[in-house]
């Protein structure tokens, strides 16, 4: 099963509305909530993990209502405040790379990515990594030359809607979330075929929301 939902929050209203911030902070757990007053001078960091906070919450709810089948739902702040009724004081355990797991649990495993007022996850019975990325002016060709693969590299110059270089980039983050070994050892794999022999142990996900761009890979059972 694999569910995944995905948040728009704005930073200055689940920052500055002092009656959503409070009641945001009442529904995450107390490992989160204690690591806010580190972000004091950061606040799009605290927004973000606030709404990391809430979305785990509410992924979690709905993962166990037992509903078939794939989902990615949209959600709103509104809505994630109004479906969590019972907030769980989750603990964690942190792979090598950084990568978040339920302590003491296997399933669900979960993921977790946030880029422009958006915060999603996935959460799933399997190995799981989300990627989103907005559509900004990155200088795509120039950082496709310094990390990518050469056939890779060839295709981002061709790709006149700028498009590629995103997809490409969501793809090995989602993968290297999903392996828990992080970005790096995935930055001159070759991910333009997701088919290729050296891919074939997960299944892809892929998603364009407006100027969004979102990949989540899952390790094949």
């Amino acid at each position: 099963m694999l569910k995944i939902f995905l948040l728009k929050y704005e930073d200055q209203r689940l920052i500055s509305d002092t009656a959503v911030l409070e009641a945001a902070v009442n529904k995450i757990d107390s490992v989160r909530k204690s690591s806010l007053p580190k972000m004091k001078k950061n606040s799009s960091g605290r927004a973000a993990s606030i709404a990391a906070g809430l979305l785990i919450q509410y992924a979690y709810e709905k993962y166990f209502l037992g509903d078939a089948g794939d989902c990615l739902g949209e959600v709103s702040l509104e809505d994630v405040l109004d479906t969590i009724q019972k907030v769980r004081d989750f603990k964690y355990r942190i792979g090598k790379e950084g990568k978040p797991y339920f302590e003491g649990t296997g399933e669900p495993y979960f993921n977790i990515s946030h880029a422009g007022g958006y915060a999603a996850i996935a959460i799933s019975d399997r190995e799981v990594g989300i990627d989103i990325q907005n559509r900004r002016n990155t200088k795509t060709v120039e950082m496709a030359d310094r990390f990518f693969s050469k056939d890779e590299k060839t295709a981002v110059r061709a790709d006149e809607t700028g498009d590629l270089f995103f997809r490409l980039w969501t793809r090995k983050e989602a993968l290297g979330k999903c392996t828990g070994d992080g970005v790096r050892p995935f930055l001159d794999v070759n991910v333009l075929n997701l088919e290729k022999e050296e891919l074939s142990g997960f299944d892809w996900m892929e998603e364009k929301i407006n100027d969004l761009f979102m990949t989540v890979c899952l390790r094949k059972l």
